[in-house]
Parts: structure tokens; sequence; C-alpha cells
């Protein structure tokens, strides 16, 4: 009794084993950067129509390769238009509707609650390589900075 025990633990430990030895192992993420246009948003004022962003790796892959219908920003807008960039070398411009990142940055604000100084919303871009690069997961983090309009307090109360 013991030894057919014995048997199933060792047959089990192998399948264990061979299921984490040959399991193909998760792709790393590129890691890259975002820089966002325009720089700054006031928010007491109408949104921009487009909002763009330059998309740069900072090591592996090329933005070139980036499979443009898995962009998104915040993992819910995809770009209106995305394209290389005829000037600069290795950068992907992606477009977004000024409103829609508007309305995403208001949402961040929300969550997050009161903004601190310096105001920048940071936003991430996500999406992946093309196939035939592997298919490899892409995150570009930047910052907007955002001008916020305080109102001063009420005068106190006549005494």
């Amino acid at each position: 009794m013991r030894k057919g025990t014995l048997a199933y633990s060792v047959i089990l430990l192998a399948i264990l084993v061979s299921l984490v030895a040959f399991s193909p192992a998760s792709a790393a993420t590129i890691v890259g950067s975002a820089k966002f246009e325009p720089k700054r948003v006031d928010l007491s004022l109408s949104a921009p129509s487009v909002v763009k962003a330059e998309i740069h790796f900072e090591s592996d892959g090329q933005p070139r390769w980036i499979n443009i219908s898995t962009v998104l920003l915040e993992g819910s807008l995809a770009p209106d238009s995305a394209y290389m960039d005829p000037l600069a070398v290795n950068t992907l411009i992606a477009e977004f509707d000024g409103q829609l990142v508007i309305n995403i940055i208001w949402g961040k604000i929300t969550h997050l609650g009161a903004l601190a100084p310096p105001y920048k919303i940071w936003l991430t871009i996500t999406g992946n390589l093309k196939d035939e690069y592997g298919g490899t997961p892409f995150s570009c983090i930047g910052s907007i900075k955002i001008i916020v309009h305080h109102t001063p307090p009420p005068p106190p109360p006549p005494t």
C-alpha cells in the first residue's frame, strides 16, 4: 500500500515539474516613454481637439514594430490615427481625441482626489508589437501638466 502511494506521489511530482519546466514563459513587457502635446492643459478652457503622444522605447524593439490596432491610452482609448514621425527616428505619433483625453484626466483627478503641485497627471499607453516581432507587450508612461484655477475662499462674515 505504501509503495503504491509513493509511486503515485513521484508520478504527480514529475508531472508538476514538467509542467513548470516546459510551460512557455510570458514575454517581458517593453518599457518606453511618451511625450504628450499639448504639454499643458488648462482644465477651465475647452479641450484641445487632438492630444498627440510621441512613443519612444528605451531598450528592446522599435516603435515601427507596433501593432497600431492594439494601442490604448489608459487601457480604454484607441488613437484616432497613428503614424511614424517623418522628422524623428524611431518615434511613433498616436493622435487621440482631445475631449476624451480630458475626460480620462478628470477621471484620474476624481480618483486621486485633490491635486498637489506640481500638477501632473501620468498617463500610460499600452499595446503589443506586430506578430512578426513576437507580439510582445509594451507600456509607455508620460505626463501632462494640468493648470488648475483655484478660486479664493469667500471673505469672512462681518463681525
